[in-house]
């Protein structure tokens, strides 16, 4: 009897914990060096001194430097945590993908996986309707990890970069392309995804917008939006033929 082979973890490099952390450290010597020259230019230029530059000049100068590196230490690491926290985790099994960030976590069957890519920063998997299941942001992760892990479990998995990209359309409020409800949830979404960036309102949001046969999705400054299913345009409704290259032997 054959046993299932172990899911594959997929997490963001410890490598970015050292770097991020070594920025920091790189920060707090260079601050504790230029402290005498940014003191001197405050107060003969601007005649202000902001309070944590006047505790700095205030210190004993053989303990400027020291001071400024672990607090630079210090914010590296708090910001090594605060990444790897915002980080995806991804794990594939030859059954099912779990994904999780930011409070949003999503279950994926195998068996629902038509296609996986990437589009851009994102890691997106799609269903034989072409319906988007999930898609989640992975630039902190390693390309060449997320694929091998994919192609180890059976999964398709596409090589070409955004192959939907010609399908979606930038939303206008008030086009006709798509109904009411859907100009609505889209100003609903555009709210969502703002300066407050509401994570669990937006993907309600989506998941209305998918029930309805949209799939939206963020570029730049605008919303884009592509149809899918019964309601989509003929010339779309077929997904792009994978090339050779891209279909898991």
């Amino acid at each position: 009897m054959t046993t299932p082979s172990a899911s594959t973890k997929v997490r963001m490099s410890w490598l970015w914990d050292v770097l991020i952390t070594l920025a920091g450290l790189v920060i707090g010597v260079i601050v504790g060096f230029l402290v005498p020259v940014l003191g001197d230019w405050a107060t003969n230029t601007v005649h202000i001194v902001p309070g944590p530059l006047k505790v700095a000049m205030n210190l004993p100068p053989a303990w400027v430097v020291p001071v400024c590196s672990i607090l630079g230490l210090i914010g590296g690491l708090l910001i090594s945590d605060i990444a790897r926290k915002e980080s995806l985790k991804l794990d594939i099994a030859a059954d099912h993908v779990e994904l999780s960030q930011e409070g949003r976590e999503r279950f994926v069957p195998r068996a629902e996986v038509a296609e996986v890519f990437r589009e851009g920063k994102e890691l997106v998997l799609i269903d034989r309707a072409g319906a988007r299941l999930a898609r989640f942001k992975a630039d902190d992760l390693n390309a060449g990890a997320i694929e091998a892990g994919f192609r180890e479990h059976g999964y398709p998995w596409r090589a070409e970069d955004d192959p939907y990209a010609s399908h979606y359309t930038r939303w206008i409020d008030g086009k006709p392309d798509v109904d009411d409800e859907i100009h609505r949830l889209l100003r609903a979404r555009r709210h969502a995804r703002g300066a407050d960036k509401k994570v669990a309102e937006l993907g309600e949001i989506d998941a209305q917008l998918l029930e309805r046969g949209i799939d939206a999705r963020d570029r730049d400054d605008e919303q884009q939006i592509r149809r899918f299913g019964p309601a989509a345009p003929m010339e779309r409704r077929s997904a792009p033929a994978p090339r050779r290259e891209d279909r898991f032997e």
